[in-house]
């Protein structure tokens, strides 16, 4: 059995970085990043999606020799891009999408193979799609993680249908206080009454990251980090890291205190370039581990309640995509 198989619409990435003449291109997608994230630490992994049929399969070069398997299906129309401006400081500028014709891509297309995996890990792709492999996966009996591009957008009958199917979300506090009309606290008491088993792999930017579920919250503080262009992907990585050691069986501070790790490291080169191996992340973790402290209170503490009614997003968490 895999550990995941990742569905989602991968696109061919532009990234036009400050002062180049020419974007550098690459496979993306927030599916892309985490499958080359866990296929460098060793993790078996299937990527399912669909593609246009004027795709250059050169890029597919490089995750391939991560290990990445991939079961792509060819649908008439001009492949799935997205076009990222940066500025001198990293932050992103402007930001482009056409994902148009992945829309006819149908989740009876995955193959039987695809549901042969310990988690079934949904990124980029329409609400309709994403609310199918959900129903799939659970009568797979497999365990369903949403990595959120703009589903908290839509109308709260939506959310409900894509939120009680799944069991675990990866989102940062800018998304989860959308939901709540700018208040963090009330998006997540949005999910809770929605879904209440519903584990959360919350990521704060530059403040840590929390892991909630039904009874506890786990807090653990980011590694202070230089100004880079090379952030994009770092989120992923985290989560990814994270979900990787955790279905190993690993405690929650130890995941939790990889992913960070792993994240940090990811920014030392452009894409996947640079992405850790498993041994680098277990020596640097060791290294660090007394700067990565992990709290541990109850989720209805009343310091909890603090901690979710004062917080403030980071700003640079800001920008979702917008796929009907």
């Amino acid at each position: 059995m895999k550990h995941f198989s990742f569905t989602g619409v991968p696109t061919v990435d532009y990234y036009y970085l400050y002062q180049e003449t020419e974007p550098r291109v690459v496979l993306g997608s927030t599916a892309i990043y985490a499958s080359a994230a866990l296929a460098k630490q060793g993790a078996d992994i299937l990527f399912s999606g669909p593609i246009g049929n004027n795709l250059n399969m050169d890029l597919l070069i490089p995750l391939k020799k991560l290990g990445i398997l991939f079961e792509l299906h060819q649908l008439d129309g001009i492949q799935p891009w997205l076009k990222m401006v940066f500025a001198a400081n990293g932050q992103v500028t402007s930001l482009e999408i056409d994902t148009i014709c992945a829309n006819d891509f149908k989740s009876d297309q995955l193959s039987k193979s695809f549901w042969n995996t310990h988690a079934c890990w949904i990124g980029t792709s329409s609400h309709n799609y994403a609310v199918s492999v959900a129903n799939h996966g659970q009568r797979q009996s497999c365990e369903i993680i949403l990595s959120p591009q703009g589903q908290f957008g839509y109308r709260m009958n939506d959310i409900v249908t894509l939120i009680e199917k799944i069991d675990f979300l990866n989102c940062n506090t800018s998304e989860m206080a959308s939901l709540g009309n700018g208040h963090l606290d009330v998006g997540l008491d949005i999910l809770n009454s929605i879904n209440p088993d519903l584990q959360i792999l919350l990521t704060r930017g530059r403040y840590g990251a929390w892991y909630l579920n039904q009874d506890e919250v786990f807090s653990i503080p980011a590694i202070p980090q230089i100004e880079s262009e090379f952030l994009v992907g770092a989120g992923d990585t985290f989560a990814a890291t994270f979900h990787y050691h955790r279905i190993q069986g690993n405690p929650i501070q130890t995941c939790l205190q990889r992913a960070t790790v792993a994240s940090s490291l990811k920014i030392r080169g452009f894409s996947y370039t640079q992405m850790a191996t498993l041994d680098e992340i277990l020596s640097e973790t060791k290294k660090i581990e007394p700067l990565l402290e992990v709290t541990n209170i109850n989720r209805l503490s009343h310091e909890a309640t603090k901690w979710f009614r004062t917080e403030k997003p980071d700003s640079t968490q800001e920008g979702t995509i917008d796929l009907k």
